[in-house]
């Protein structure tokens, strides 16, 4: 899965945001995002915002690997955002 990463302000708070580029996105595309974010939250960046501006279907194991890390974060204590 290719992935855009880039640094962002939201609501006045700091963001890693990973801009998927691929229209469809599932278990085969998106394990390799769960292994980013952790490595940002290791990094120390907890704020993490997933810009699906280019997804045009997601299947269940998509949408459970986003809540998986949706919780990932929250349990870091850090924000979350789907965008787009």
């Amino acid at each position: 899965m290719e992935t855009k990463k880039s640094n962002i302000k939201l609501d006045s708070n700091d963001f890693i945001a990973f801009e998927l580029t691929e229209s469809e996105i599932g278990l085969t595309n998106l394990t390799d995002l769960k292994g980013l974010i952790e490595k940002e939250i290791s990094s120390g960046n907890i704020n993490i915002a997933i810009d699906l501006k280019n997804v045009l279907v997601i299947n269940s194991s998509g949408l459970g690997i986003l809540i998986g890390c949706m919780k990932r974060v929250k349990n870091a204590n850090g924000i979350f955002k789907i965008l787009n």
